[in-house]
């Protein structure tokens, strides 16, 4: 069974999350083992070299994912390359651009954000409005909160994600409200849960979390997973952990990814009988994605055997993907 996400890897990610709360206690048989750094500081010019190509491929679902691996792995080198994307011709790489110079602290960028503030894009405006929050201007906080109950349903949603990434819980009210708007598109739907996930309200795992992944849609049990994740909770990361014995190999990835980001290697056989049974890392598909992602997570040995392969893969995003895990490994 083949899964889709539409916003999957995109700094527009959304994620639903569903819950029961769980009393057992997990204790991770061990955390991320302190492996030798030298094969990630080894592949890291090849690394680099592959995230700067990216952040100029001509696709620019690959340009924004090479934005969002400069955020991530703190490249703070690349901010000439985010500050030309503010200007990208695509909408939504000129608004990943643009929050990416927020989140990357970027106060020489203020003039170029200033200047996205009057982006023909509503979306990339709020973007502007998000970076300078967070460049010490807070009183922008206030457009992204007339945002989010904008009548357009792609501007509100991009509104509810900046809240969330603001991390002022004292939106929490504007996001539960759009979960709940029954007029609001799914999307926004979406996106007020994973808002609320990224706020760490432990409400929502009773409230919404454990519905999904429960779902008969593996769509929706890998949603459910990024928002266990995001939530970070003890009842949050032992529902992960019943996911790594889902029927969809997809799913199992994803919760063995997640599981990695809480310092949780659990899954790491998933990740490494998925590499042995697809070695030629050629397909770009969701699958191949999180086992390279996991790679970056998880970080033990017999996985990071599997990155120089994936730096040379034949797919772009399986390329990018790879450069994200060996430059999160070589910090």
């Amino acid at each position: 069974m083949m899964i889709k996400f539409g916003f999957f890897l995109l700094t527009v990610a959304v994620v639903l999350l569903g819950g029961c709360e769980t009393t057992s206690v997990h204790h991770p048989e061990e955390g991320r083992p302190a492996t030798s750094p030298a094969v990630p500081q080894a592949l890291k010019p090849r690394a680099l070299e592959v995230l700067r190509a990216s952040l100029r491929h001509e696709n620019p679902y690959v340009r924004n994912h090479a934005i969002e691996v400069v955020v991530e792995t703190g490249q703070k080198e690349m901010m000439s390359e985010i500050i030309r994307l503010m200007g990208d011709t695509a909408i939504p790489v000129r608004f990943s651009a643009t929050a990416a110079a927020g989140d990357m602290q970027c106060f020489g960028c203020e003039q170029p954000i200033r200047e996205r503030l009057k982006d023909d894009d509503a979306n990339v405006r709020l973007a502007a409005a998000y970076s300078m929050i967070q460049l010490n201007n807070p009183e922008y906080h206030a457009d992204l909160r007339r945002a989010a109950d904008h009548a357009d349903q792609t501007v509100r949603a991009n509104a509810l994600l900046l809240l969330g990434k603001n991390g002022d819980r004292d939106d929490l009210d504007l996001l539960y409200r759009a979960m709940r708007d029954d007029t609001a598109s799914e999307k926004v739907k979406i996106q007020a849960i994973d808002s609320i996930a990224q706020l760490k309200d432990a409400r929502l795992y009773r409230n919404k979390l454990w519905a999904l992944l429960i779902s008969k849609y593996a769509d929706d049990r890998v949603m459910g997973i990024r928002g266990m994740g995001a939530l970070g909770t003890l009842d949050a990361h032992n529902a992960i952990i019943t996911m790594l014995t889902d029927d969809v190999p997809e799913v199992r990835l994803c919760a063995a990814e997640q599981l990695g980001r809480l310092g949780d290697t659990t899954g790491r056989e998933e990740v490494a009988q998925y590499l042995r049974n697809h070695a030629d890392l050629s397909r770009g598909d969701v699958a191949t994605m999180l086992a390279v992602m996991a790679i970056g997570r998880i970080g033990t040995p017999e996985l990071i055997d599997w990155l120089p392969k994936a730096l040379d893969s034949q797919s772009d995003v399986i390329r990018l993907t790879a450069a994200q895990s060996v430059l999160l490994l070589a910090k």
